[in-house]
């Protein structure tokens, strides 16, 4: 009787549980395509612009602010700014351009970001820095400025003179007729009345009785944004009587040359040279008539070039047949005496190189050195994986350098180090590869889930990371506390993502939400202690509530359901 209770509870069960489990999986499989369908939204390709900076000139204690479009709308910008030695700074940004495509950044104080004399570039990009806009900016160590493309030079102006109550009037120019925006002005104790305008550079001054005889000396000035031109010139005010007569007498014009017309191209020029050569009559016709000209000018005249010796014509090589190869041209060529020498007599300007590089271009060039790859590397394996294990594992790294002292990690897996020595934030440019400061380095987890560190939810973590969280004391201390911990498995689980393409979407999916709730941080105001902790504390609960709360909800009210 037991057994045949048992039986019919275990039926009961399986047929409650064969009624409900397609109906359940129907909703969980509609409830897991909707971040999946996010995911794979490929979204519009947006490209900078325009990129430029609010104002013309920052002090230190100013905030900068860059400006620009984007071609699409509603899109991330980042900003890489780096200083005078190559080296990255921070990343600035605006986590979403307005509809019609413009953005400007989160102001940041020049003191902090500015801190070495030179030229710093900044890089206005969305998707991939390498199709951005570069600014170039000069700080001085007091101020930021944009450093041109252009020169900004006043065409000379030269010293003036001019007599009372008459009008001297001239035209301030620059070299460059392509500049717009010119600002003209006067400087350094103009006289009274002079006046410039400030757009067309036209000046005018109409010295009075009072202002005259005298000299007076100021300044022509072109200013364009931060950069000005300026020239010095004197004026000199003459007093009426004291201004020369003008002559009443006519000049006496200078004689006119007879320019010979005589020649014509069709006879040639020797057929002139000759009569003038052979003929006395001609001659003495020509001498007494054209007395200015020699008879090579008369010619000249009317047969451009007429005496220019033409230079001697180049043999090109054209011998070389394709098929046979450069080989069979190199081993005639070395091995032959007569060979050689009907081309040495034929193509003194060439060599035998050369001339089989005109019909078979690149056979001649060298090939390049085999790369000295490590032992340890698998071909099959992305470098990067080893890069990455070296700059994030303090074990590996003690291990490659004692076991492979004479090359860099970059050497040993056959790529090319960083050029500029440029790295991310929270690492430095040390001995050919990227380590991390103490500062904290790279998202490892993000990096490998979105395939770079410069993809756009990498750059806000960052972002969201040094110009929020780090701000505050609570926030570094929170931080601190945060590496200890992530980078003791982050490296794991990034390895983990390189190696399986599932597990990497299913992290992709994963820290959706956790990329969506940062985000609030970037819409409020955070200036106090207070209020990081306030902000900091809500976004740990959402994120505990989506997590944890939110899944184990879902399991116990699944589990009743099943229950019932």
């Amino acid at each position: 009787m037991v057994r045949t209770i048992y039986q019919n509870n275990l039926y009961v069960f399986f047929n409650n549980t064969a009624s409900i489990l397609p109906s359940l999986f129907t909703k969980l499989a509609f409830i897991g395509m909707i971040p999946l369908l996010i995911l794979t939204v490929n979204p519009a390709y947006a490209i900078i612009t325009s990129f430029t900076i609010e104002k013309d000139v920052y002090t230190d204690e100013d905030s900068i602010v860059f400006i620009g479009t984007e071609s699409e709308g509603r899109k991330m910008i980042s900003v890489a700014l780096y200083n005078p030695n190559g080296k990255f700074v921070n990343m600035l940004g605006d986590p979403s351009s307005d509809l019609d495509g413009s953005f400007e950044t989160t102001p940041k104080l020049v003191k902090n970001l500015f801190t070495t004399t030179g030229r710093y570039n900044a890089t206005g990009f969305t998707d991939k820095i390498s199709e951005g806009i570069t600014l170039f900016l000069n700080y001085d160590g007091e101020r930021v400025s944009i450093i041109p493309n252009f020169v900004l030079d006043l065409i000379k102006i030269g010293n003036k003179s001019v007599t009372e109550k008459q009008t001297l009037s001239f035209t301030a120019s620059v070299t460059d007729l392509s500049l717009k925006d010119l600002t003209f002005k006067l400087d350094k104790n103009p006289p009274t009345g002079a006046t410039i305008d400030p757009k067309t550079g036209v000046f005018s001054w109409t010295p009075t009785e009072a202002q005259g005889p005298g000299t007076y000396l100021f300044d022509i000035v072109v200013v364009k944004g931060a950069l000005e031109d300026r020239e010095t010139i004197t004026v000199t005010v003459n007093n009426v009587s004291d201004t020369p007569p003008s002559s009443t007498s006519e000049p006496e014009p200078e004689p006119t040359k007879k320019i010979p017309d005589f020649v014509d191209p069709k006879k040639g020029a020797q057929y002139y040279l000759d009569r003038y050569s052979d003929e006395p009559a001609y001659k003495k016709w020509f001498d007494t008539n054209y007395p200015d000209y020699t008879i090579e000018e008369a010619i000249e005249l009317a047969i451009p070039d007429a005496f220019s010796e033409p230079e001697p014509a180049i043999q090109i090589p054209d011998f070389v047949d394709p098929k046979k190869g450069a080989q069979y041209y190199l081993d005639r060529y070395n091995n032959e005496k007569s060979y050689k020498k009907w081309f040495d007599t034929n193509y003194p300007d060439y060599t035998i190189e050369e001339a089989i590089e005109l019909a078979i271009p690149g056979s001649i060039s060298e090939p390049e050195p085999p790369k000295n790859i490590a032992p340890f590397v698998d071909p099959n394996q992305d470098p990067q994986y080893y890069i990455d294990r070296y700059n994030n594992e303090p074990s590996y790294k003690a291990w490659f350098d004692k076991s492979f002292p004479d090359q860099t990690i970059y050497e040993a897996v056959g790529v090319e180090p960083p050029k500029t020595g440029i790295c991310g934030t929270g690492t430095t440019f040390v001995n050919g590869v990227c380590v991390t400061d103490n500062k904290g380095g790279g998202c490892l987890i993000a990096t490998a889930a979105y395939g770079s560190e410069m993809s756009q939810q990498v750059q806000f973590l960052r972002e969201m990371r040094d110009n929020t969280v780090l701000g505050t004391d609570s926030g570094s201390s929170f931080m601190e506390t945060f590496n200890s911990i992530y980078y003791s498995f982050s490296p794991t689980i990034a390895d983990w993502e390189r190696e399986s393409p599932i597990f990497k979407n299913a992290v992709r999916i994963a820290i959706t939400p956790l990329l969506t709730s940062l985000s609030i941080l970037n819409t409020v105001d955070i200036d106090s202690e207070e209020e990081m902790l306030g902000y900091g504390i809500g976004i740990i609960l959402l994120n505990l509530g989506m997590y944890l709360v939110g899944p184990t909800f879902a399991v116990v009210k699944v589990r009743k359901y099943l229950i019932k």
